[in-house]
């Protein structure tokens, strides 16, 4: 019996693993593991390439292009002979962030008590980090007009990067990928450089000329980047809808990716993926085999029951590291 690809969704990969359980070593042993049990497909092939329950075949893809992903991840990736990146274009750029990167560095390293923002100030004290965190995430994406109100809001309002988090870590885990690193990636045929926006937005709180921008601007700065056509698309957190769909295609994209929880119904424009949060390879084994034929949900919830019965039977979400995501 065939299946249809399974497409696994990777971010960043440091070396370290400050801020998430995924590092380098434990990186590369899933790339060993996956090599061992499935075949590795390019993007170009997704529409045709066929597996079996015995040998899956599978997309390895990842968002954002943070520096890591040409400084540890490409390596592993050329040893072990595996394709695909995605580029927001933003922190390409030294000394500029993707407005979820701050937040990440504000929660972990941030040593004051709180932060003022939109004139009020928010507690970052101990048992109040976590909600703080969230308070200030809510406050800067609920500024119009999105994204630029948000990253206007960071800049002006709030402690910048290098005044609390080390050159070490941000290089690590924090900026993006330098235009000549792209350029290298693109000119090997294992790799394929897809686009993922300028700024990261949520898409559907911007306005359609925004939705416009923020692909056209990214596709064409990777091209003249790269010298070659960008036809892969990746739907930032998987937000988006007909419209920014609909503007996907009429720019020429080929196929374009999303995550798990993805509601619209397209075969080459809302493709589903799987996510891999975890250092585990048990969780990386169970979505391998189960991604297509069980509910992600279901799947979070035998993960969780393995772990710690008595909380699985409670609760079995599981979602983005960045919003609670453990596996």
């Amino acid at each position: 019996m065939s299946s249809s690809p399974i497409v696994l969704m990777y971010h960043g990969v440091p070396r370290q693993g400050r801020l998430q359980p995924l590092d380098c070593a434990a990186f590369e042993r899933q790339i060993v593991f996956l090599k061992r049990n499935c075949a590795f497909i390019h993007a170009e092939q997704y529409a045709l390439s066929r597996g079996s329950l015995r040998q899956p075949a599978v997309l390895l893809t990842f968002d954002d292009g943070f520096r890591n992903n040409a400084e540890v991840v490409a390596p592993i990736l050329r040893r072990h002979n595996v394709p695909v990146f995605f580029v927001a274009s933003r922190h390409c750029t030294p000394g500029r962030y993707l407005w979820f990167t701050y937040l990440r560095m504000l929660k972990g390293f941030f040593p004051g008590s709180a932060v003022r923002l939109n004139g009020t100030s928010i507690s970052l004290q101990g048992a109040d980090r976590e909600r703080g965190i969230q308070e200030v995430t809510r406050q800067l994406l609920k500024l119009k007009p999105h994204p630029r109100a948000t990253y206007d809001a960071i800049e002006s309002q709030l402690p910048t990067l290098e005044s609390f988090v080390t050159a070490e870590i941000l290089a690590d885990e924090g900026q993006g990928m330098l235009p000549d690193q792209i350029r290298d990636l693109a000119q090997d045929p294992l790799f394929t450089v897809g686009a993922h926006t300028v700024d990261h937005p949520r898409l559907t709180r911007c306005e359609s000329d925004e939705v416009a921008r923020q692909l056209a601007h990214n596709k064409a700065w990777l091209e003249s980047v790269t010298g070659k056509v960008c036809d892969q698309f990746s739907y930032p957190q998987a937000d988006f809808d007909r419209s920014v769909l609909e503007q996907c295609r009429r720019l020429g994209f080929q196929q374009a990716f999303g995550t798990e929880r993805i509601t619209i119904v397209d075969d080459q424009f809302a493709i589903r993926r799987i996510g891999v949060y975890s250092r585990s390879l048990a969780p990386l084994g169970v979505k391998l085999w189960c991604g297509h034929w069980l509910p992600v949900t279901t799947i979070h919830k035998l993960l969780g029951l393995a772990r710690n019965p008595m909380a699985a039977m409670e609760s079995g979400n599981d979602t983005h590291p960045a919003r609670g995501v453990t596996a």
